[in-house]
């Protein structure tokens, strides 16, 4: 039998083994794969994951079959090679289409700041984003259908999986965030006492990654250079961090600023290698965006008798309020609410 089969064969039991009776029964299965019976086909082709929801199926509940699936596709949902988001010449061809065209034609045509030119602009804008969003799926379902067939070509010439892209919109992963990553997908051990073993590594590591302190979300769009990125990479004098300090003060109470002055100095005492300082000292899009980081991630968490102390001016703060106005006073961040 030649490689080819062999491929095709398992390929199709895997396929069989994923489909259930409801879509294949277990004699048409035999029959293209040319067995007598069904037991070639549990001991070589039938996979050794349990794609069902066993726990719901045993107290009588209906199965959440498409969580456990997800759940058992760990591998492909993480795939580099799965597209993710359009190129641009995607998005471009979506300027094109009629329909977008004929809307943009009859949103010419309407009077400015009308009230039915701000209504059309809004679908123009819908329909544009719909049309984005249906286009990713087809291009994911098409990608789904032929790369398992390209890698089967592939294995056959010897030239093994297509090569992952280098480049990657993800920052770098701290040590703790690694070891949970390495152990939430760990391999399946053969044996009942390395699953307990697999399973005790994941509790140790979901632990210790409690304690880490993430930073905070950023929103990436591929490899576009902003321009707080470009004013990191510029010398400065003294030390890298010093224009940083400086741009987190203000002359009044009416300038605002765009850095957290309390992750500047959590980033002063952190190590000149840490991968979250990138992150810490990073601008916010607007001086609101910021206002609200500090009253999310700094304000709200603060507990009855803990130490506050601003790092930058290298002073304690006796409590909550006296954080608020110095913030506001030194740094150019109102936090407190004014009464209508």
């Amino acid at each position: 039998m030649t490689k080819a089969v062999c491929s095709l064969l398992l390929l199709i039991g895997r396929l069989a083994n994923r489909s259930g009776t409801a879509d294949i029964s277990d004699a048409l299965r035999n029959l293209c794969l040319g067995h007598a019976n069904s037991v070639p086909f549990q001991r070589h082709y039938l996979a050794r994951e349990i794609c069902a929801d066993t726990f719901a199926i045993v107290l009588g509940e209906a199965p959440q079959q498409a969580l456990i699936t997800q759940s058992c596709s760990i591998a492909h949902s993480i795939s580099k090679r799965r597209p993710i988001r359009l190129t641009p010449e995607q998005v471009a061809s979506i300027d094109t289409d009629p329909r977008i065209t004929d809307m943009k034609r009859k949103l010419r045509n309407m009077p400015l700041r009308s009230k039915k030119r701000t209504t059309a602009s809004r679908n123009l804008r819908k329909a544009k984003q719909r049309m984005k969003n249906a286009l990713r799926m087809k291009i994911r379902e098409e990608w789904k259908v032929k790369q398992a067939v390209d890698d089967i070509n592939r294995q056959l010439r010897g030239e093994g999986f297509a090569p992952q892209p280098v480049d990657t919109p993800c920052r770098p992963q701290h040590p703790a965030q690694k070891r949970l990553v390495a152990a939430l997908t760990a391999p399946a051990e053969p044996t009942l006492e390395g699953q307990y073993r697999r399973r005790n590594k994941a509790i140790h590591a979901i632990i210790v990654y409690c304690f880490v302190e993430e930073g905070r979300t950023q929103c990436y769009t591929g490899a576009v250079v902003t321009k707080s990125t470009r004013r990191l990479e510029e010398p400065v004098v003294e030390s890298p961090l010093y224009a940083v300090v400086l741009s987190v003060f203000v002359s009044n109470e009416k300038e605002r600023t765009r850095r957290c002055f309390l992750c500047v100095g959590k980033a002063l005492s952190s190590s000149p290698d840490d991968s979250t300082v990138p992150i810490l000292i990073n601008e916010f899009y607007t001086s609101s965006d910021l206002i609200k980081h500090f009253r999310r991630k700094h304000l709200s968490n603060l507990q009855s008798g803990d130490n506050i102390y601003c790092r930058v001016c290298d002073i304690p703060l006796d409590h909550k309020m006296h954080l608020q106005s110095h913030a506001h006073r030194v740094h150019g961040i109102p936090s407190v609410e004014i009464p209508h």
